[in-house]
């Protein structure tokens, strides 16, 4: 079912049309998670919480943009704020950085060499980021540019340095 149509069902008081759009998004957006967090608990924490958001401010959707891009914008600052939260807490912690777990996704198998996730996940956020939407959730620069608020020239130069980095990483 279309998203605007969901959105507009919702919008005039029907509370089933949203359980239809988070039934719709949920499973692509946990995999967007799983792959910026690396692992399944933390990416359900953080899927719950975007669409907590989303329930929030879903009656103020304007459709000016496609509901998946103003979805995704909210997943990527559920993250940013994750990824904030994260360098605090490990900042006062005493323990020693555990590495992210890489976990293997059943619902998308597309496999990937452990060497490369742990090549994707030493790359700066931003570049994590713009490599996830761009290449795992297939996204068009335009659409990556939309969710994380910067141009789209931006998003391709970071798309590139991002490549070039892992080609590094990989090769050493």
């Amino acid at each position: 079912m279309n998203d605007s149509y969901l959105i507009k069902r919702f919008q005039n008081g029907e509370k089933e049309a949203f359980d239809e759009l988070v039934n719709k998004h949920y499973q692509e957006t946990c995999n967007l998670f799983i792959r910026l967090s690396g692992n399944r608990m933390d990416a359900n924490d953080l899927c719950q919480e975007t669409f907590i958001r989303v329930y929030r401010y879903i009656k103020k959707f304007k459709f000016e943009s496609k509901f998946s891009t103003w979805l995704y914008r909210i997943a990527i600052n559920v993250f940013k704020s994750y990824h904030r939260k994260l360098k605090i807490r490990k900042v006062f912690s005493f323990e020693e950085q555990a590495e992210l777990a890489i976990v293997k996704d059943e619902e998308n198998p597309r496999e990937i060499d452990p060497e490369l996730w742990n090549a994707i996940n030493t790359l700066p956020n931003k570049q994590k980021m713009i490599i996830t939407l761009r290449i795992f959730q297939e996204l068009p620069f335009k659409d990556v540019s939309a969710i994380l608020n910067i141009s789209e020239n931006s998003a391709k130069v970071n798309y590139h340095h991002a490549i070039k980095n892992l080609r590094k990483k990989v090769q050493d």
